[in-house]
Formats: C-alpha cells, sequence, structure tokens
C-alpha cells in the first residue's frame, strides 16, 4: 500500500506536468480517439496544469506536514524515555551512594568511520583500526571538553572504552582520582578526563552479538563505590542499554567522518 502510495504521489504531478506543457501528445491522443474530437486542448492544458499545482501543494505539503507532526510526537516520545533513564539511573546511584546531590553523566560511544584512513588502510593493505566516538545527548550528558573524544578500541585498546570493547562485559574504575592509571590513553585524551573520579563502560550487543556501542557512566563530582555495589550497578546499567537499544536504535549509528 506505502509503494502504490508513492507511485501515485509520483505519476500524477509528473503526468499533469508534462501535459500542461506539451499539446503534441494531446492531439496525438485526439487523432487515436483516445479523448474526444471536441476536446479545448488549451483548457485541457490549463487544468492539467491546476492538478499539479493543487496536487503538489496540498497532497504533498499535507504529507510533509503529517510527517513532521509524527516525528515531533516521536522525539517527544523519546525525550519521555530520556527522562525516565535518567531518573531511573538517578534514583539507582542515589540509594547505592545515600546522596541524594549525586551527579552523573551517561555518555555514548559508536563506532567512528573515517573514509580517508579507511581508504588508506585498504590500499596499504594495513590492519584496519577501529575507533569509537563519544554522542553526547540531553539530558544524559552536556557538549563539554569531552566533545569529539575518541578512542581506539582495536588493536592496542584505549581507556576503560576499549578494555570494554575487547572484555564484551563491564569494566569500572572507581578510584581513578587516586590511582591515576594511564589506559594506554594520548596526552588529549588525558587532558579531556583527567577530571574524572570513576567511569562505568557498558558493551553493547546486536542480535549477531557484535559490540555497536559502548554506554559509559561517570562522574567529575560524586563518588561511589562501585566493587561493593558491583551487583545493583550492573542490573541497572544493563537495564538501561538494552531499553535504549530496543527503543532508540538510531543512538547507536556509526559516526561518518571524512578526514
Amino acid at each position: 500500500m506505502r509503494i502504490l502510495k508513492y507511485i501515485i504521489y509520483t505519476v500524477i504531478p509528473a503526468v499533469s506536468a508534462f501535459l500542461a506543457a506539451n499539446d503534441e501528445i494531446i492531439v496525438w491522443l485526439i487523432d487515436n480517439h483516445v479523448l474526444s474530437q471536441k476536446l479545448n486542448v488549451s483548457l485541457f492544458q490549463s487544468l492539467c496544469l491546476c492538478i499539479n499545482v493543487l496536487f503538489t501543494v496540498l497532497i504533498i505539503n499535507g504529507e510533509l506536514i503529517y510527517s513532521q507532526r509524527k516525528n515531533e510526537h516521536y522525539r517527544k516520545e523519546i525525550a519521555g524515555l530520556y527522562n525516565i533513564v535518567k531518573l531511573f539511573a538517578q534514583s539507582t546511584f542515589v540509594a547505592i551512594s545515600k546522596n541524594n546531590n549525586f551527579n552523573f553523566d551517561l555518555r555514548i560511544f559508536v563506532p567512528e568511520i573515517n573514509i580517508i584512513r579507511w581508504i588508506k588502510d585498504s590500499v596499504c593493505c594495513r590492519k584496519k583500526e577501529k575507533w569509537f566516538v563519544i554522542r553526547n545527548i540531553e539530558p544524559f550528558a552536556k557538549k563539554d571538553i569531552t566533545e569529539h573524544l575518541r578512542f581506539r578500541v582495536d588493536p592496542d585498546p584505549q581507556g576503560l572504552v576499549g578494555e570494554a570493547y575487547k572484555s564484551g562485559s563491564i569494566v569500572y574504575d572507581d578510584t581513578l582520582e587516586i590511582t591515576n592509571i594511564n589506559y594506554s590513553l594520548g596526552q588529549n585524551q588525558l587532558n579531556r578526563t583527567s577530571n574524572l573520579r570513576w567511569s562505568i563502560c557498558v558493551p553493547i550487543s546486536n542480535e549477531k552479538n557484535e559490540i555497536v556501542a559502548i554506554m559509559a557512566f561517570d562522574s567529575d563530582s560524586s563518588n561511589l563505590d562501585i566493587k561493593k555495589n558491583k551487583n545493583e550497578i550492573k542490573n541497572m546499567t544493563n537495564t538501561i542499554a538494552i531499553m535504549l537499544r530496543d527503543s532508540v536504535p538510531e543512538l547507536f549509528d556509526r559516526k561518518w567522518r571524512i578526514l
């Protein structure tokens, strides 16, 4: 039914515009008794032009308005889901930390496809590096110094994002300020993450059991004993990962770059 609708939406404007601009085909149709000999060609062409204009203005624009309203409704539903997820995570962290003012960020890391690098690796027959790049999404996290942050996940994984990809399981560090482990990070990555107190990284897999994204929880202001509350945190993060993966799959689409 949808295909038929698109065909109609395409054919009617095209045919009416063609007939309005070309009287030879109308004459041919009259000569072959498809149209009446008494047909007023100029009037018929004017009618075709009106059909073309009305169809374009009323039908196409109406469809556009309907799509925009539908998309707006979808965006509101997604925003509601984001708020539910944020509140769910917040309530869990508050219960664990006994801190009503607990603050955290939730960030998504997705595969980055660098077209130029991919071409170079293919031409030179080099092992293709896999990188995951950050996607900050309101209300989970704001675009701050972490914007454009990226980690190599294969080979030589970087950061907890790389460790989560390599292990295929949740990884965490709740003593980042104390231990100051490098995690094979470059200086730019260290500059963007050095203020974190703790971080939890959760791999998100598709139906083929391929890791398509990494979900990261972290905070630069609230302390959290993850090891002591590992089961509660694991259940919460897994629930959120599944909820977002199933409800908003576009969150985990690859991010393309030319350079």
